[in-house]
């Protein structure tokens, strides 16, 4: 069986400037979209494609770039560090909620904030400090440590520029921050009286102590050190690899490491976090795709993007806490461990099996001192079972039916648990999809899991989004719930517009529907602004 570029390259002649890609995740937009030659072949396959004897191999293609991306998805809500990710655009605006209504009542109606800040912050002189200068200097320092953050732990090579940007303070601060963020806004959401989430009450003090003792990372001078490898290269190497055993398979184990290698599958931002690994580990590329090599690969992926400091757990070495939660730095400490403490595991996963990840993940998450991607799901799972919060939580994601406040959070959270529910159960279905998902030997409900955790959101051939068939959910209420859904996901873009972006609001919803007029979508986009704040973007100075 041969592959076919046209159908596994990101570049195609007829859709040359389609997302540039074959298929995305879209963080920010929370909906996995595909490019139209792959939704033409996708949608003519029945829905329960995994395992099926009568594809041709032209539809295991298509469905390979769907896996990859649905990858992605699960990366975002299934992970530590993607629900971190996940819910860091919504806490962008629920941590500053209140912070912007006293704006308007102090300032005036005034876009944008940043722009405001810029033109009219006087230099920093405590004693003449005004209530202006507090919400200000508030709101901008949210927003920016959570952006830091996001640029540190996805692409820190790049991170030059945030340590040049007047707001970055340290790598540590961003941390801290992005993580009492986060824990913030799930407790007035499900545990404000920190029953079951880390109580941030020590927090401030113990960072507070590593910034005055000068602990490298955690002060404003610090030495700056980043990982060579981030969550990109990362989740992009994991999902990559995913795909190419899924062909693998599929081509009843035809398909060789150059087949993949010459269609430019092996390149670029797939292959860096792998090659890093097998050059630490002392190791030549492998022949095979399913190599156990590859396997353990996968594994470490899935051990890098799940930190359990600081959630679910409380932080046990506030000095570490860098270390034990940026995924990059996780990645290249595991490599390491796994070359000078434990080589034997390096061909120990033959059989793609859960009690080899029991047994491997163990050994090398007690050797670097970590919590297991297990010992999380578990907790999650304790947590679901015992507190009034998210079992109510719980019971309305079964009909998926959510109450409105916070409805964002609520959703989100609720599948982040019920993909631990499944993990739990499942680990190496998650961690080795590819294999799981193609060959007899293993779980019997691939198929069941893969609907079950399945995008809530992907855009049709026409590019509209359309909610996902989750099995045993109304699709009335799937429906409603991504209106919801997506009227907060609007609001978010308006007040980060409101802050960070100079000029007057846009109104470009052509990424959500081409189903309305561009007058009805931006009246619409309008009277959700005007009903959390009480007034029209139409009365804003923009300055």
């Amino acid at each position: 069986m041969k592959l076919d570029k046209k159908l596994l390259s990101d570049y195609h002649e007829e859709y040359h400037g389609y997302h540039n890609a074959l298929g995305l995740y879209d963080t920010m937009q929370f909906v996995l979209r595909l490019r139209p030659d792959v939704h033409k072949i996708i949608e003519k396959l029945p829905n329960r494609l995994v395992k099926s004897n009568e594809l041709d191999f032209e539809s295991f293609q298509a469905f390979s770039t769907y896996l990859h991306e649905t990858v992605h998805w699960w990366q975002h809500i299934g992970s530590t560090s993607g629900l971190l990710l996940s819910l860091s655009y919504p806490s962008q605006m629920h941590i500053n909620d209140s912070l912007l209504e006293d704006f308007i009542k102090e300032t005036g109606k005034i876009k944008s904030i940043e722009k405001y800040n810029r033109l009219y912050a006087k230099h920093y002189e405590p004693e003449k400090q005004t209530n202006e200068f507090h919400i200000i200097n508030q709101i901008l320092n949210n927003y920016h440590d959570i952006e830091f953050f996001k640029h540190i732990t996805i692409n820190p090579k790049h991170v030059k520029t945030i340590i040049e940007n007047g707001y970055f303070v340290s790598i540590g601060h961003s941390f801290h921050i992005t993580y009492s963020t986060f824990i913030s806004v799930l407790a007035a959401s499900f545990d404000r009286d920190f029953s079951f989430l880390p109580n941030l009450d020590t927090w401030v003090d113990e960072f507070s102590k590593l910034n005055t003792n000068k602990i490298n990372g955690y002060h404003p001078n610090s030495d700056i050190y980043l990982s060579p490898i981030g969550l990109k290269e990362i989740y992009e190497g994991q999902a990559r690899f995913i795909q190419m055993q899924y062909l693998y398979a599929a081509s009843g184990k035809k398909l060789t490491w150059d087949s993949f290698d010459e269609l430019g599958m092996l390149s670029g931002v797939y292959i860096e976090a792998f090659n890093f690994f097998i050059k630490t580990l002392d190791e030549q590329k492998p022949e095979s795709i399913k190599s156990p090599l590859v396997a353990l690969f996968l594994l470490v992926c899935d051990i890098s993007i799940n930190p359990g400091d600081g959630f679910p757990f409380e932080i046990k070495d506030y000095e570490q806490f860098i270390n034990n939660t940026d995924p990059g730095i996780r990645f290249i400490r595991l490599c390491t461990i796994i070359k000078d403490k434990a080589p034997e595991v390096k061909y120990q996963i033959v059989d793609y099996s859960t009690s080899e990840y029991y047994n491997i993940c163990i050994k090398i998450c007690t050797l670097m001192g970590i919590p297991t991607p297990m010992d999380i799901s578990n907790e999650i799972v304790k947590w679901s079972k015992s507190f009034e919060s998210l079992i109510l939580l719980m019971e309305e994601e079964k009909i998926f039916d959510f109450k409105n406040e916070n409805f964002p959070i609520r959703l989100i959270f609720s599948r982040f648990i019920r993909f631990q529910e499944d993990k739990l159960k499942n680990p190496a279905f998650f961690c080795w999809a590819g294999m799981h998902m193609t060959e007899k030997q293993y779980i019997v409900d691939a198929n069941e899991l893969f609907d079950e955790h399945q995008a809530l959101y992907r855009d049709g051939i026409d590019a509209d989004i359309y909610p996902s068939i989750i099995p045993n959910k109304d699709e009335k209420l799937i429906t409603k719930t991504m209106n919801e859904f997506y009227t907060w996901v609007t609001l978010y873009g308006l007040v980060k517009q409101w802050i960070m972006e100079d000029g007057d609001f846009k109104y470009d919803y052509l990424w959500l529907t081409s189903k309305f007029t561009q007058s009805e979508t931006r009246e619409w986009a309008k009277s959700i602004f005007k009903q959390k704040y009480n007034c029209s973007p139409d009365e804003f100075e923009s300055i």
